[in-house]
Order: C-alpha cells, then structure tokens, then sequence
C-alpha cells in the first residue's frame, strides 16, 4: 500500500511558486534555477557591444537557439545586443529577460518586464512574468499587486488564486490566505474542491490541523462526491486522536462510494438493485481517485505509516474475520502481522488468502516468507517458486526466491565440483537472479544487496560489486556492502579498491570494530603494513577479546611476521571459539606446518577441508603434506 499522510499540500518555497506561474501560465522554458544557485539578484549585467561578433538580425537567431540549448551564458551578449537594437519586439525582449533570469539578474529582467507592461497595458501575460520577477527580487507585496490586477480584471486561474494565496500564507497571514480561496469558490466553482484541499494543506503548514475537519465538512457539502475530501477529514481526525469519528467518517464514506457504484450499476445495466453483483458494489467503482480498496482500509493505512499499529490491526482483524476484507488488505494485514512477530495470526491470515484467492502470487510469497521466519528455508523454497510462477515480473516475489536459493543451496552454488543435480541448481538460480536484475530498480538498495550477494554465490564479481555499490548508498546497509564490494574487489585482484573500500569505511567508522578488524585483516593477508594492521586489531580486541575472527586475524599478523609461537596462541584461541570456521583451521594448519609439525598440521586441515574450506588450495596443502610424510617414511 502507500505510505499516506495527512498533508496534502506541499510546503512550496517563493522561488518554487514563481516557477508554478511560469509553468502553468505562460509555458516558459525551464531556465530560471533557485536563487540560492545563482548570482544576488542586485547585480546589474553589462556587455560591451563590440564583444558581440555578429549583427542584430544574425545574433538574435543564434542567441534564442543558445538560449533553447541551455547555453545561457553564450546566448546572453546575443540577445542583449538584439534587444538594445529592438527593444519594442515582444519576442526579443522575452527571450532576453528569460536569459537574464537564468542567470540570476533578476532586477535587469524585471526592468524588461516592465518596459513590456507598460508598452502593453492590456496583456495579462506580462503582468504574470512581472509578478513572478517580483517574488524573485524579495517583494511580494508587489507580485500580490500584480495577481490582484489579474483578477480584478476578469483573468482568474487556480493558479493565480493558489500563488496569491501561498504569498500570504508565508508571511503569516493565514486568514487572509484563506480568504483567497474563499473568493476563489465564487469565482471558480468547478474547481471548489481543489480549492478546499488547498486550503487543507495551509492549515497543516500553518500548525492549525484541528481546522481541517470542520473545513472539510463545509467542502463535503457541496463537493461529496471527491473522495480525496473524505480521505483528508478521516486522517485529520486520526492525527489529532479522535479515532472513533475518525473511523465512522471512513465508514460513512465506503457507504456512501458503495451506493453511488450501485445507482452506476443500475443506470448502465438497466438491472435490479438485488441483482448487480457485489463487486460492482465496491466504491473503486465510483471514481478513478479513490484508495484501492476502502476508505476504512486506507485509515488503517495511515495508522500504520503513523507507527499506531495497534490502531491499524484494531481496524483490519475485526474486518478479516467476518470475510469484508478483499485481496489487497488481506495480504497486507498478514504481513503486518507476521512483521510484528504475530506470527500464528498471520499464517491464519495467510491460509484464509490462499483458501480464497488460491492462484494469488502474493499470498504463496507470504506462505513462503512465514516458513522462512519459522527457520525452515527448504520447505519455504517451493512455496517461493510457486509465488514466482503466478506472478513472474513482481521484483520482491523474485528477490525472495532468490535469497532462499541462497540459503538452501549454499554448497551447490560454490562446490568447485558440482554433481548434475547441483549443477542444475547453479543453473535454475543464474536464471532468477538475471531476471530480478532486470526488475529490481535502482533505488531498492535492499534489493541490491541481495542482487550483490547473488551475483557474488556464482562468482560474477564485477556485476557484484556494481549492486553492492548501490547498496551502500543506503547508511543501514553502507557498511555491510561495502565490506561485500571490497571482497569483491580482492576477488578481481583489485587490491587498490579493495583497499580504498575498507579505508572509507574506517574514516566513517573508525570505532567500529568489525571494520577495523576487516581492514587489519586485509592488509596482513597482503603483507601490507603490518604494523598498522596490529593496530587495528588490538583496538577491535580491546572491544571484542573474546572474538573468534579477531583472534584469527591477530594470529594471522603475528604469523606474516614470523612470530610462530604468538601466531599459534592465538589460533588456538580462535579455534577454541570457533570450532568448525574453515579458514581458522586453515590458519591453524599452516602455523602448525611452518613450526615443523607436519602429522598435526595434516589433521587440522583436512578438518578444514570437510568444513567447507577452499577445496584447491587446502587439497595442494594436504597433498604436499602426505608427499612429505610418504619421503620421510
């Protein structure tokens, strides 16, 4: 569902709502950019006439096909020169302030403008343009005097009467605001309820949100029939804890939308009222500008965007129970449940969703996403699968299916040996994972992270590191992923990327001490600096003495500089931590190797072996070792 507020009006800034007269208005190019981006608009702008290369004619056509390109700066000696020439032609002179007012000189645009006005008293246009200058020099009061010209003058848009408004409002004058809206009632009738949802939002910005409901009820009048009117009064009453009428407002409103749908029905079918089929009945039947389902739906929406998820449930459960709630709501309800650790609710909801709506891709991926919570990934799988097959191009269904091939296949995506059932298994997930990178967008940086550790299981790196780094955009998961992009990068022998990864992260968390330990590993399995990788180490102990991994990674250190005894000591403590951690063995049997003890060292990492250590290179270890051994019998 979508994440709902109860503001409806965007807070808009002076600059902003000049640039909506200029849209709406006049259609002008976007040319003008914010005044914090731009020189003070006090600055005059000169240009000498000899630094102008064409003649007037010439240089006004290249100027204007400049100033289309975007190239203003260029374009701007062009036009000024053509309008010093002809400053009487209307075209000129509005390709020339446009210029100006791109670049930020403001005041030399007004001074255009106003020779514009002045030479065309009757043209509304201009007073637009002039209006729109003002704002941008910081003086509404005269912009106001221009609205107002245009409307005591019989042109009146939405527009106009919303910027008028917005003027007033931003400098405090909240009533006076309203007021505006008010004659625009009058004056344009056909867009009141524009107007009232206009006046809604300046309430909320103005801090007055126990206004609205009451406003809302005078719109309701005469406008019933908008439904974003009943939505703005339920969730106001909803803010300000009046739950209940709050509630019977949603319900009055579904009751309402649900008739309005059946006199449709009627009206088109020539049918009896008892025999128009109960969907027909449902209030999406009435207007493209309703919520997908229910006004009482959409309140338990809000009430949940609002963290009152108590609130939400309050309203959904009682509504499941007696089979009201449609598909939607349904499978939103039995995610929210098994969200919040309500798990037996929600695999109730689930089971009713798949008894009802049994070919339901979303109700299959939330059966699946309930068996995952319980722990149980492989039987989760098929449910997955299934989900896929009823609703193949949903991005998140796929990405489910994808994270629990991970987890379930694990050992068949990284044996270096697959058997044929394995080998199928590599190929069923390449295929998934190509096609949730064609679904998931850019901006899901979960999905991304997920994509990344996809593309990492089958030892495509480069694809890897590309979704990681988009992953890492997001602060929750940056240093996750780009200790994931870093050992991406080592994979690639990128040993500069890999570097610079962990560095960054060290800068930004230079107290973690999972970050510290990463990079302090990597610089002692390079051999780099290794007395600053102790550092980093130590501080990671001081945090974590009882860390496996840091302990591996001291031992490591001590082992790079030949401090056998230091580096055995702290292996067996590692190992004593974590038992069955194959790289650990792997550490251990090596430092029992260079200590010359070739019988423990071949134990250790054949244990290391069978835990799911690097099979070439602990196999060419263990191979030396027994080739060894068989001499020296």
């Amino acid at each position: 569902m979508r994440a709902f507020q109860i503001k409806h009006f965007t807070g808009r800034s002076i600059v902003q709502l000049t640039l909506l007269v200029a849209f709406l208005l006049l259609g002008l190019p976007a040319l003008a950019q914010d005044a914090a981006a731009v020189p003070d608009s006090s600055e005059s702008y000169i240009v000498e006439d000899e630094d102008v290369p064409y003649g007037v004619a010439a240089g006004y056509m290249v100027g204007r096909k400049l100033l289309e390109e975007g190239n203003v700066a260029e374009a701007l000696p062009l036009l000024h020169m053509a309008y010093r020439a002809q400053p009487d032609v209307i075209d000129i002179a509005m390709d020339f302030q446009a210029a100006l007012t791109a670049k930020g000189y403001f005041k030399d645009a007004l001074a255009v403008v106003d020779q514009m006005v002045t030479l065309y008293p009757d043209s509304l246009d201009f007073l637009v343009e002039r209006a729109n200058l003002h704002l941008k020099t910081g003086a509404p009061e005269k912009a106001l005097t221009d609205l107002r010209t245009l409307r005591s003058n019989g042109h009146v848009t939405y527009s106009i009467i919303d910027v008028e408004a917005q003027i007033l409002a931003a400098d405090g004058k909240t009533d006076q605001a309203l007021d505006v809206y008010r004659d625009g009632l009058h004056l344009l009738p056909e867009q009141g309820s524009g107007l009232y949802l206009g006046m809604s939002g300046l309430l909320q910005n103005a801090g007055q949100d126990d206004r609205i409901p009451g406003l809302m009820d005078e719109a309701l009048v005469d406008y019933r029939h908008v439904p974003r009117l009943w939505l703005v009064k339920s969730r106001a009453l909803a803010a300000q804890g009046e739950d209940d009428a709050a509630l019977k407002t949603a319900q009055d409103a579904d009751t309402y939308f649900a008739g309005l749908a059946i006199a449709e029905a009627v009206d088109e079918l020539g049918a009896d009222p008892d025999a128009v089929p109960q969907a027909e009945a449902h209030p999406m039947r009435a207007a493209n500008d309703l919520p997908p389902d229910s006004f009482v739906v959409e309140l338990a929406d809000f009430y949940a965007q609002r963290r009152e998820l108590d609130k939400a449930l309050g309203i959904l459960q009682p509504l499941a129970a007696t089979g009201e709630l449609r598909l939607a709501p349904s499978l939103w309800l039995g995610r929210l449940l098994l969200g919040t650790g309500r798990t037996e609710e929600g695999v109730a909801v689930v089971s009713d969703i798949l008894t009802r709506w049994p070919d339901s891709g979303r109700g299959w991926f939330l059966k699946g996403k309930a068996t995952e919570g319980a722990g149980d990934w492989p039987n989760a799988l098929p449910d997955f699968a299934h989900a896929v097959e009823l609703e193949p191009r949903d991005p998140e269904i796929r990405l489910g299916y994808v994270r629990a091939m991970l987890v379930v296949w694990e050992a068949d995506l990284t044996t270096t040996t697959p058997t044929e059932d394995q080998e199928a298994h590599r190929t069923e997930f390449r295929r998934h994972l190509m096609v949730a990178s064609t679904l998931v967008p850019d901006q899901d940086m979960e999905g991304q992270l997920i994509l990344g550790y996809g593309f990492k299981g089958v030892s495509d790196y480069e694809r890897a590191v590309w979704r990681f780094g988009l992953a890492s955009e997001n602060p929750d998961l940056r240093m996750n992923a780009l200790m994931q992009k870093s050992l991406c990068h080592d994979y690639l022998d990128e040993l500069d990327k890999a570097r610079a990864d962990l560095e960054t992260l060290h800068r930004e968390f230079p107290d973690h001490p999972e970050v510290a330990n990463s990079l302090g590993y990597f610089l002692a399995e390079k051999g780099l600096d290794l007395d600053f990788a102790a550092e980093l180490v130590t501080s990671a102990l001081a945090a974590e003495p009882g860390n496996g991994a840091f302990l591996d990674s001291m031992g490591w250190i001590h082992f790079r500089n030949g401090n056998l005894e230091q580096a055995l000591d702290y292996m067996i403590q590692a190992v004593n931590v974590l038992p069955d951690d194959p790289v650990i063995l792997e550490h251990l049997g090596m430092v029992l190797k260079a200590q010359g003890k070739p019988a423990e060292a071949l134990d250790v990492l054949r244990r290391a072996l069978a835990r799911g250590g690097d099979q070439e290179r602990l196999q060419t270890l263990i191979t030396e070792l027994e080739a060894a051994g068989s001499q020296g019998q």
